[in-house]
């Protein structure tokens, strides 16, 4: 037995992808946005900064997961221009 979905995206947002350089993933990321309705920022979506202070609420602050973190984010801002 075949089901047959029909979903519709805006036009508005269809043309505005259409612009983007990287297609393929906004794309993607877009369509899973509009099918699944998701408030939260799928792994795949997030940022860096975004998944280094989702990690900062899981380790005790002492610990040596939070070091690396730190270290992590040392090196990001040496790397990342003021």
């Amino acid at each position: 037995m075949k089901i047959n979905r029909t979903y519709s995206m805006d036009y508005d947002l269809v043309i505005a992808l259409a612009k983007k350089n990287n297609q393929s993933f906004e794309v993607c990321r877009a369509v899973r946005q509009h099918l699944f309705k998701h408030d939260d920022v799928l792994l795949c979506d997030a940022t860096v900064d975004e998944i280094l202070s989702q990690l900062n609420l899981l380790f005790d602050p002492h610990s040596t997961e939070m070091e690396l973190l730190r270290t992590i984010r040392g090196l990001r801002a040496k790397r990342t221009p003021s």
